[in-house]
């Protein structure tokens, strides 16, 4: 690790994918920054669906941080007509039973499929994967606090299912009360009914 910036390393992606990108994704990466680079430009350059699905399947298993994951996961571009390719991968890595594959999936969920058409699947996904590694629990409950944020009433149900990984559960709800983006009143609900629903 270099200790080079963000911003910088956005800049450089962006030129890089202005040039000769493919030549530089045939070089291994030796460091963290050459890690980031690859995963901006693996989601940004321009390409098909089909050809960038095929240079993440071969870098993700370079992401091992959360850092990392989160960068290449809210950068990749999909058209909107082609994200059921997308989702169709998502599905892939959630059974890999890889704690930092499945962060990728829980991630790439929370950037692309919170919407309308996918709410009901996501939800569904996210409250039957499990897995105990920490980064993959902070990537679900970091989900499922967006789905809350956007789908409260569908959520709320999800939230407070028996079966949901007690972790997940804390960390979601967590997430939401630190959001500007929900009422302080129905914070407060969530807070009194996790503490009669799991009490400690």
């Amino acid at each position: 690790m270099y200790g080079v910036t963000v911003p910088v390393l956005r800049d450089l992606a962006k030129r890089i994918c202005k040039e000769d990108w493919r030549s530089f994704l045939k070089e291994p990466s030796s460091s963290y920054e050459e890690s980031m680079l690859r995963a901006l430009v693996i989601s940004g350059a321009k390409m098909s669906t089909e050809e960038r699905l095929e240079y993440s399947r071969s870098f993700i298993p370079e992401i091992t941080n959360w850092a990392l994951c989160d960068i290449f996961c809210c950068n990749w571009n999909v058209k909107k007509q082609e994200k059921e390719k997308l989702w169709d991968y998502c599905l892939e890595l959630m059974k890999t039973d890889d704690e930092f594959m499945m962060r990728v999936s829980a991630v790439m969920l929370l950037a692309h499929f919170i919407d309308d058409r996918y709410i009901d699947s996501v939800l569904d996904l996210l409250s039957t994967s499990y897995h105990e590694g920490y980064y993959y629990k902070m990537g679900s409950a970091w989900a499922l606090s967006v789905c809350f944020i956007k789908y409260p009433e569908k959520t709320e149900p999800y939230l407070f299912a028996p079966s949901l990984d007690k972790e997940i559960r804390n960390k979601a709800i967590q997430k939401i009360c630190d959001s500007y983006r929900v009422e302080k009143e129905k914070k407060e609900e969530l807070r009194k009914k996790k503490a009669v629903l799991f009490p400690k």
